[in-house]
C-alpha cells in the first residue's frame, strides 16, 4: 500500500504542477475579440457610423514588472497601428520589480493615442504604488475609483534596495505637467491619497467606478497631451473596445513576481527532489520537482529576497531529508523545523512581500508531516516486512506493482520490496509476474517469470526434432 501511495503522490504533483499550466493555457491571448460598448442604450439608427476603437489592458492585481511593461508596449503599438481612440490601462499594483520606468513612462509620453489610467474598479480598494503609482501620473487620463488610493511613489522598485532611482526627479514633472499643487509631489512621495485628497490637489482628471463609466464620462472631454489638446469623440452606439491580456509566457514571468508563489514554487521543488532521492529510479516527481524549483529559482533572481534566509530554508529541508534516512526524530528535527521557520520569516527584504503568518505556519507544518510521517511510513515500506531477509526472497515469485523502469516495487509474499528488472524488455509494466534471481543490497533483481510447466513445454519443443 505504500508504494501504491508513493505512485499515486507522483502523479498528483504531475497534475499538481501541470494543471496552472493548463489553465492559463486556456485564457484568452494578447487580442481577444472586439466587445461592442454599451455604455448606454442605442435606439432606432444611433450609430453606424465608422468605430472608436479602445483598447483595454485590464492587469488583475500583481507588480509592474518586465512582461507587463512589454504588454504595455505592445498594446500602445496595436492602438498606434488601429488607429484607436484611447487606451486604459486598469490595475491595482503594489509597486514595481524590475520594472524599467524610463521606457515605460517614455512610451506612454510617446504614445500617439492618448493613455487613460483607472486604479479601479470600485468596490475593490485598488491601490496603485510606487511604479503603478508613477505609471498613472504620467497618463493623460488620471482616472481612481471612489474608494481607491494612489501610493506611496517610494519606492518605485520593490527590487531597487539600493536606492537608485530618484523618485522625487520623476514625480516632479509629471505634477507640474498635470497642473497639480506642487506640494503633492511630497505628499505622493512618502504616503498614499484618497480620489478625494487626489482631486482637490488638482491631480485627478476623472472619478469612475469602472470602464464603462469611464468611457462615458469621457465622450466630449478635451485634455491635454504630448501631442496637443485631444477631444474625445466616444459615442456608445459606436465604441469598440478591444481587451488585451498577457500571453502565456508572459504570464507565467509574470506570475514569478508574486512573492508567495515563488516560495511555495521553490519549497514544492526541492521538497520533490528530496523525495526522488528516496525512491527507486528518477520519476514524474523528480522532473516536477527540477521544473518547479527551476521556475522558483528564476523568481529569487527577479525579487529582493534575503539569501541567508533563502539558505536557512534550503538548509531546512535538507535536515529533514537527513532527518528522514538517520530516523532520529529529535534534535535534528527540532533545528530542522526551526531553520525552515525563521528562513521562511525573512524570506524577503522588502515590506511589501513579506509572507503571511498562516502561510509560514501552514507551510511549515506540511513539511514537518511529509517528511517525519509520509517520507517515514515509505522508507519503512521499502525496508520490506520485520522478519524478512532480502536475501531469502531469491527464487520467489512475485508481481510488478510499479513499472520497473529498471526500477520500482513488486509485491512478494504479501510484502512491497524494491526491485530493479534485469530482463530483456526496456522495461516491465504493472502485472508482469516476475521471478527473483539475485539481490544488490536492499533491492531485488527480477527477471521474466517461467512456471515449471512452460519451461517444460520450450525445453520438450527444443528436444523434438524438425520433421
Amino acid at each position: 500500500m505504500p508504494a501504491l501511495f508513493a505512485v499515486a503522490l507522483r502523479r498528483a504533483v504531475l497534475i499538481a504542477v501541470a494543471l496552472p499550466v493548463l489553465l492559463l493555457a486556456v485564457v484568452p491571448d494578447a487580442h481577444a475579440q472586439p466587445t461592442p460598448f454599451e455604455g448606454q442604450r442605442c435606439d432606432g439608427d444611433a450609430g453606424g457610423g465608422e468605430p472608436r476603437r479602445v483598447e483595454v489592458l485590464p492587469l488583475r492585481g500583481g507588480f509592474i514588472d518586465p512582461p507587463v511593461v512589454d504588454q504595455v508596449g505592445d498594446v500602445v503599438d496595436a492602438a498606434a497601428a488601429n488607429d484607436a481612440e484611447l487606451i486604459v490601462l486598469q490595475y491595482a499594483s503594489r509597486g514595481g520589480v524590475s520594472a524599467d520606468l524610463d521606457r515605460l513612462l517614455t512610451m506612454i509620453d510617446d504614445s500617439p493615442v492618448p493613455v487613460a489610467v483607472l486604479v479601479g474598479p470600485l468596490g475593490t480598494q485598488a491601490q496603485a504604488a510606487g511604479a503603478a503609482a508613477l505609471l498613472w501620473a504620467a497618463a493623460d487620463v488620471r482616472a481612481v475609483a471612489h474608494d481607491a488610493t494612489v501610493g506611496p511613489v517610494e519606492p518605485a522598485d520593490l527590487a531597487d534596495l539600493g536606492d537608485t532611482i530618484d523618485e522625487a526627479a520623476l514625480l516632479a514633472p509629471l505634477v507640474a505637467d498635470a497642473g497639480a499643487d506642487p506640494g503633492l509631489t511630497e505628499a505622493l512621495l512618502g504616503s498614499s491619497l484618497t480620489a478625494d485628497e487626489l482631486d482637490a490637489a488638482g491631480m485627478v482628471t476623472m472619478v469612475a467606478g469602472g470602464l464603462e463609466p469611464l468611457l462615458v464620462d469621457l465622450d466630449g472631454v478635451a485634455v491635454a497631451t504630448a501631442a496637443g489638446k485631444h477631444t474625445f469623440d466616444l459615442p456608445a452606439c459606436d465604441v469598440e473596445v478591444r481587451f488585451h491580456s498577457l500571453g502565456l509566457v508572459r504570464r507565467m514571468l509574470h506570475a514569478a513576481t508574486t512573492g508567495p508563489f515563488i516560495y511555495l514554487l521553490l519549497v514544492a521543488g526541492v521538497g520533490m527532489l528530496l523525495f526522488e532521492l528516496f525512491q527507486p529510479g528518477f520519476g514524474v516527481a523528480g522532473i516536477a520537482g527540477i521544473i518547479t524549483a527551476a521556475i522558483g529559482a528564476f523568481g529569487l533572481t527577479v525579487l529582493p529576497v534575503a539569501w541567508w534566509a533563502v539558505a536557512l530554508v534550503l538548509l531546512g529541508l535538507g535536515l529533514f531529508a537527513l532527518d528522514t534516512a538517520i530516523a532520529g526524530f529529535g534534535p535534528v528535527t527540532l533545528l530542522s523545523t526551526a531553520a525552515f521557520a525563521v528562513g521562511s520569516v525573512f524570506f524577503y527584504r522588502a515590506d511589501a512581500l513579506a509572507l503571511s503568518g498562516w502561510l509560514i505556519a501552514a507551510t511549515t507544518a506540511t513539511v514537518f508531516v511529509f517528511f517525519v510521517f509520509v517520507m517515514t511510513s515509505l522508507l519503512r515500506a521499502q525496508a520490506g516486512p520485520e522478519g524478512v531477509a532480502v536475501e531469502d526472497l531469491v527464487g520467489r515469485p512475485g508481481i510488478v506493482r510499479s513499472v520497473l523502469n529498471p526500477e520500482g516495487h513488486v509485491y512478494i509474499d504479501g510484502a512491497l520490496w524494491r526491485a530493479r528488472w534485469t530482463g530483456d524488455e526496456r522495461r516491465a509494466k504493472v502485472g508482469t509476474p516476475v521471478r527473483v534471481h539475485a539481490v544488490d543490497g536492499a533491492v531485488v533483481l527480477v527477471e521474466p517469470f517461467d512456471s515449471p510447466a512452460s519451461s517444460a513445454a520450450r525445453a520438450s519443443a527444443q528436444d523434438t526434432p524438425d520433421a
